[in-house]
């Protein structure tokens, strides 16, 4: 079988592709429980009152927020109450997700996210987001859909979810509040990856399958992998970015710091030229997807 012919995320995997530096730029998110059928675009679902999918669209945008519908994963008890939504922050300093239950879509268009405290409750634990929008591409609900169920065994907040981006990197995990993004989970890793976040630190698969941070640029993303990779230094509090310049053109310094070490000058490079154009989604266009690599690496001391 010809590489065209596969799964885009099969195909992905086939040529080894970087994840690296492939975060969408989020800093808000607006989740709302829906589950009807979800149509091919990420939202509105094309079962869902236009009025609704109007009024959540302005919601959102009111917001600078990035809008995603949810349903439980597959086997996950049905709760009482009506249906969930939340209000996400992901801005470093800002983490925190609060969260209601509405009764009907009359209640669900009269909320103002980030704005009203009253019906809102803050939530401690983290937000797990697989996306398996399979009318989006096959690959998100082929993979996807073992990585929810593998999730949701130990008492955890695991949601399905609509198209975060990145089809080829199937199956993506999108944990909240901080915002990171995870490629290429296996339902075998899963729990294992989940254990090291709720420990503070990525570990190893976690390095290995980060595609970035939503809140951070992409040469910050970028940076923060390659410090990440070559120093070790994993835990989630460390080598936030505080200094990025541009260096000429697709080239950046960022420095990075934190309480694991000693501060970090990363410069990345960001390569448009690529390899041979590729289909990123299934059926899609071949395109080429650019990617970062490291320049220069250096420990800040004194």
């Amino acid at each position: 079988m010809s590489e065209r012919a596969l799964p885009c995320s099969d195909s992905s995997r086939l040529r080894d592709e970087p994840i690296v530096a492939t975060a969408s730029r989020v800093e808000r998110w607006l989740l709302v429980e829906h589950t009807g059928p979800w149509g091919p675009e990420s939202v509105p679902s094309t079962r869902m009152d236009l009025r609704v999918a109007r009024r959540l669209g302005e919601l959102a945008d009111q917001a600078r927020a990035r809008l995603l519908l949810l349903r439980r994963h597959a086997g996950a008890p049905v709760e009482a109450g009506g249906r969930w939504v939340y209000a996400v922050d992901s801005r470093p300093g800002c983490e925190q997700v609060w969260g209601r239950q509405v009764a009907d879509d009359d209640e669900l268009m009269g909320l103002e996210p980030f704005a009203e405290p009253a019906g809102w409750h803050p939530v401690d634990t983290p937000l797990y987001l697989v996306c398996t929008h399979g009318r989006h591409d096959r690959c998100c609900a082929v993979r996807g859909r073992p990585v929810a169920h593998a999730l949701g065994h130990d008492d955890r907040n695991v949601w399905e979810c609509s198209h975060v981006g990145g089809d080829r990197f199937a199956a993506n995990l999108l944990v909240l509040p901080e915002g990171l993004y995870f490629g290429q989970v296996d339902p075998a890793e899963a729990r294992a990856l989940a254990l090291a976040l709720e420990a503070g630190d990525l570990g190893r698969i976690g390095t290995a399958r980060l595609r970035g941070r939503s809140s951070l640029t992409l040469p910050a993303q970028a940076a923060q992998h390659f410090a990440r990779t070559e120093l070790g230094r994993t835990r989630l509090d460390d080598l936030a970015p505080v200094v990025q310049e541009t260096v000429e053109g697709d080239v950046w310094r960022v420095r990075l710091a934190g309480s694991g070490g000693p501060d970090v000058e990363v410069v990345v490079r960001y390569d448009r030229s690529g390899a041979a154009a590729t289909p990123l989604t299934c059926g899609g266009e071949p395109k080429v997807a650019p990617t970062f690599h490291r320049e220069a690496l250096r420990v800040l001391v004194g």
